[in-house]
């Protein structure tokens, strides 16, 4: 038998340990080849409309590539380690070292090119589904199947340099350790798991830091990168330091230790949490990644969508000189009358920027003469404004999630920067139709108000003329389908009034907004984010499972000769399965538990200064979703492990 059969015998023998490696490896594969099959897709390769969408995808490959490269580091590390002993007895049998590294390196290279072949010939059966299924999310034209061929060798060169690089890297790996050493393997007794107190204080002040980081009034990324690496410091402290005094204080409860076989799950969980520290920080902080990148998805999928069905308005005109009013206006007839409807309504409205003063930083506001809120007041459903006593009062209305925070309430004055005016505010209002209208405060004063305003500014007035319509039977339903009619106009209309003429000049002076064209520009977007995040998270998921599963079958000979000799002084099948499967269980979810806290924790001042209050549904959304997959990792995770424990029982 030559030296490769050898390599291939082994790798044979260890099927069980290297199964769920493998897998990950060849769906990792799989999904960088699915991705580069969009990207190098000829329908699209030189298409200006697609860029965002291929960029997307790009940047998702060098995610998964280099999440790749530390998984299957981390993965070959955790086998070298549990093969110690086998190591030893080749040693000892006449092995030399040279021929151990030989040995280790062609057995990751078989298992690398067997993962890159199975991943791209599964990728390839799978292309068309791929395809089809991408041009539904991304709402673009079907894409027809080709053969990828330079996919294919893209994903083959990447994952073969990737392979040989972590298949050198991993010589490292294997220490020149004396033969008793190695053939003692995982026989030696283990020490009893300490903590620092200092190193404990020390985390918590890390967390405490990174959540005080979040809680600014403006989220810069000095405060973002200072709040992501306490974090992560953090929870490194968490498991390998607070878990083990928490760990400690249980079993200082007698009552609740010597309870049944509370003593014997309770120890080995001590152990456990100790040596699995590092793997489980790396599983929290992938999940929690993955965590606040669909949540974030999920976020704003949600509120484009409130928005959309909010807005009462099927495009607004924005003019900010009077002298192209009109000729603005009728050219918005005009082009609304070709296209066939004449059955809209058109409410003009003149506004007038202005800034708020307060204690904090200048506020921006807009001005609106109560004659013209009149004719809206109905539709953004807030309330009618009625003068009070010298017609100096004003109403104030307020979108929803406004961090406005010297913003005065009923009875208070609201002052205008650059002008002497003064208001006293009557009542204070908003709403959800209101918000999807205006995205700052509103001031309602009487029309000489407006004016007087308008003639302190002089020169520095920026004023303009909202002209609202409304399209009876558009935007009654929740979303939008792309074959609609509103849809379909409404992205003429966006290229219409964006587009220039001939002569060079546009159609309109002024500036349109169209809510259809906006909601599905931004629907696309959030789209293609979902599409890939959907796919990246899922890969995530599935890799954690692995690093479980890996360090599970590391330690099952321990635990094997462990359960072995407890059975013969009595403890039964039944007992051996509860404590067994209580242990596997924590060590399954406590990440998913800790990293739901993080992402519930990180979203919601980031989402608040986004005007998005409702946080807590796409966090429990995306929780549940990562909850529910590792529990279908669990339990297939834990029969095969308690049918490994039951064979040695007695």
């Amino acid at each position: 038998m030559n030296f490769p059969r050898f390599a291939y015998n082994n790798v044979k023998r260890n099927a069980r340990a290297y199964f769920a490696y493998f897998l990950s490896s060849a769906f990792m594969v799989m999904i960088f080849f699915s991705f580069a099959v969009f990207i190098f897709h000829p329908a699209i390769q030189d298409t200006e409309m697609h860029a965002m969408t291929r960029a997307g995808m790009k940047a998702a490959e060098y995610v998964i590539f280099v999440f790749a490269f530390f998984f299957v580091l981390y993965s070959i590390s955790v086998f070298l380690k549990s093969r110690n002993k086998e190591f030893g007895l080749l040693l000892m049998l006449g092995a030399k070292p040279s021929q151990l590294n030989r040995l280790v390196f062609l057995e990751n290279m078989i298992i690398g090119a067997g993962a890159i072949f199975g991943g791209i010939g599964v990728g390839l059966l799978l292309s068309k589904l791929f395809l089809l299924l991408a041009s539904r999310v991304t709402d673009t034209e079907e894409l027809p199947f080709y053969w990828p061929v330079r996919a294919a060798l893209l994903t083959t060169g990447a994952f073969a340099l990737l392979f040989l690089s972590i298949s050198v890297l991993t010589l490292l790996f294997v220490r020149k350790r004396n033969i008793l050493e190695l053939i003692q393997g995982s026989a030696k007794p283990k020490k009893e798991p300490k903590a620092s107190i200092l190193l404990a204080l020390f985390g918590i002040a890390l967390l405490t830091v990174g959540w005080m980081a979040l809680q600014r009034e403006s989220i810069d990324p000095l405060a973002l990168f200072v709040a992501a690496g306490a974090g992560i410091a953090g929870t490194y402290f968490f498991y390998s330091q607070l878990s083990v005094l928490f760990m400690r204080i249980i079993k200082r409860n007698r009552a609740f230790v010597w309870r049944r076989t509370n003593l014997l799950w309770v120890s080995e969980l001590a152990y456990k949490i100790k040596d699995n520290a590092r793997i489980l920080f790396l599983i929290t902080v992938v999940t929690s990644i993955a965590s606040m990148s669909v949540g974030f998805v999920l976020s704003i999928n949600q509120e484009t969508r409130a928005l959309y069905a909010d807005n009462p308005y099927a495009f607004e005109l924005s003019v900010s000189e009077k002298d192209d009013l009109e000729a603005d206006k009728q050219a918005v007839d005009n082009f609304v009358s070709e296209r066939g409807f004449d059955n809209y309504k058109a409410e003009e409205v003149r506004e007038m920027y202005v800034y708020l003063q307060g204690d904090g930083a200048e506020q921006i506001g807009i001005l609106i003469p109560a004659s013209d809120y009149t004719k809206v007041f109905s539709t953004w459903e807030t309330p009618a404004f009625e003068a009070g006593g010298g017609n100096a009062e004003t109403l104030l209305l307020v979108p929803d999630g406004s961090t406005w925070r010297d913003r005065p309430s009923a009875g208070g004055k609201a002052a205008l920067l650059g002008t002497e005016s003064s208001f006293t505010v009557s009542d204070t209002a908003g709403g959800k139709t209101f918000t999807a209208v205006s995205y700052a405060p509103v001031l309602v004063v009487t029309d000489e108000a407006f004016e007087a305003v308008k003639k302190q500014l002089g020169e520095e007035t920026h004023a303009s003329t909202h002209v609202y319509y409304t399209v009876p039977g558009w935007g009654e339903s929740d979303t939008l389908d792309s074959s609609s009619k509103e849809a379909l106009i409404g992205s003429e209309m966006q290229s219409w009034w964006t587009s220039d003429q001939g002569s060079g000049d546009r159609p309109i002076s002024g500036s349109m907004s169209v809510r259809s064209a906006s909601y599905m520009n931004f629907k696309q977007q959030v789209s293609v984010l979902g599409f890939i995040g959907v796919f990246v998270a899922l890969m995530f998921s599935l890799s954690s499972a692995s690093f479980l599963y890996f360090k599970l079958h590391s330690e099952l000979t321990r635990d094997s000769q462990m359960y072995h000799s407890l059975s013969k002084t009595g403890l039964s099948i039944g007992e051996m399965k509860k404590s067994a499967t209580l242990q596997i269980a924590l060590l399954f979810f406590i990440p998913i538990a800790v990293s739901a806290i993080q992402t519930f924790v990180v979203l919601n001042p980031i989402l608040k200064l986004m005007s998005i209050s409702n946080v807590t549904v796409p966090v429990l959304t995306t929780t549940a979703a990562f909850l529910a997959a590792q529990a279908f990792y669990f339990f297939i995770v834990r029969n095969r492990y308690l049918n490994r424990l039951k064979k040695v029982m007695v």
